[in-house]
Parts: structure tokens; sequence; C-alpha cells
């Protein structure tokens, strides 16, 4: 939703992931600040894949909030539930902010549940 709303805006792709990271809170700006280095962190945001456009022509295509959603879903959730909780976390709908509010307590209550942070 925070990538949406940031592009709605006109932002960048790279300023939209980077509002994102900006936002983190609690235990998962621990989790950014402290787990992940600075190498790691801009390989995640500066992220790019390779997509051809309607001209034929093959263009470099932002994806970083994309491969960032992953490596939270990598680092926080074992692997045997890992594509449970990326449907859950795909699917996500949320009527009204509070809603979302209270489903964003619940999942960070999980964070870090380890002392790894894995």
């Amino acid at each position: 939703m925070a990538v949406s709303t940031s592009k709605a805006k006109k932002f960048t792709d790279s300023q939209a992931d980077t509002a994102l990271v900006i936002g983190f809170a609690g235990q998962l700006k621990y989790w950014w600040d402290n787990f992940l280095d600075n190498d790691t962190q801009t390989k995640i945001l500066n992220h790019t894949y390779k997509k051809t456009n309607e001209h034929g022509v093959e263009v470099d295509e932002n994806d970083g909030a994309e491969v960032l959603i992953h490596t939270i879903t990598l680092y926080f959730y074992p692997k045997e539930e890992q594509a449970f909780s990326k449907t859950i976390l795909i699917n996500l709908f949320c009527p009204t902010l509070t809603y979302y509010r209270w489903y964003k307590d619940v999942f960070l209550t999980n964070v870090l549940k380890n002392e790894d942070g894995t």
C-alpha cells in the first residue's frame, strides 16, 4: 500500500522503496538496521530485472519493493510456512486501516523470534 501511494505522488520506484524503509518502526526497523549490512540493503532497494516493453526493447525495471517483501518473508517465517505466509501476504485485504493496524501488530509480534533474526 505504501509503495502504491508513493508512486501515486509521482515518486520514482527508488524513492518509493526508500520511503517504505524509512517508515519501518520497532522490530522491523531493528532487523533492517542490525541484521542486514549496507551492501545487502542497497542490493535489495536497487534490484532490477529485464523487461521487454511494447516496442520490443529490453529495459531495466526496478522491483525493490517486491524483493524487500520477499526478503522479509524469508527472514521471518520458517521454511515450511513460507508458501502459506506468502499467500496470506499477497491476498491481504484490509477494509479499513484499523484492520491493517491489527494485522501489522500481530505480524510484528512474530518478527525476530530467534536470537539470530531468522
